[in-house]
């Protein structure tokens, strides 16, 4: 196999294409696109904090009144087929409170312990939480009894000793 050379003879010729192999080594911008870029994540400009005095509790009416705190209380899970009351009864599925199971909203409580209609925040051991509305009984002492409709997952939720920390109901 034989390599074929060129020899350029025109020095006029040599110098334009040294040019052209310049040029084309040179790095250039990229030209604008013509369209608009597709939306990036938005960009939040965060102005500085501004000094200001924490107003009172009593005064925020956004802050509960009193957090009341149980810690290693036992938490246990219910279905509407636990809870004693066959599909046919005319109160199944309805709370001691009259209003019907919510699955991540009802829990029932001891009401001598929790009353009715309280906000009860449980903190699981993973350190994930849950927050309820204490609208059904059926529980005593430091127990707290959460609605699930997965029988399931009741079972492997099991009993458990958690943290829970509840505000009375609002008036």
């Amino acid at each position: 196999m034989s390599h074929a050379v060129i020899v350029l003879r025109n020095k006029s010729l040599r110098l334009a294409l040294l040019l052209v192999l310049l040029l084309a080594a040179i790095p250039r911008p990229l030209p604008a696109p013509e369209a608009e870029p597709p939306p990036g994540p938005a960009v939040q400009i965060i102005p500085a904090p501004v000094e200001r005095t924490a107003p009172e509790p009593e005064e925020d009416p956004s802050f509960p009144a009193e957090v009341h705190v149980i810690e290693n209380c036992t938490v246990t899970w219910y279905t509407a087929d636990t809870c004693g009351k066959a599909p046919d009864h005319p109160a199944y599925g309805i709370t001691a409170s009259g209003l019907p199971v919510e699955e991540g909203v009802t829990c029932a409580v001891d009401p001598e312990v929790i009353p009715l209609f309280s906000t009860v925040y449980v903190e699981y051991a993973d350190g994930s939480a849950g927050t309820f509305r204490a609208t059904d009984t059926g529980v005593k002492g430091e127990w707290v009894d959460i609605y699930t409709s997965d029988y399931d997952y009741a079972v492997r939720c099991g009993l458990q000793s958690l943290t829970v920390y509840w505000t009375g109901p609002e008036e």
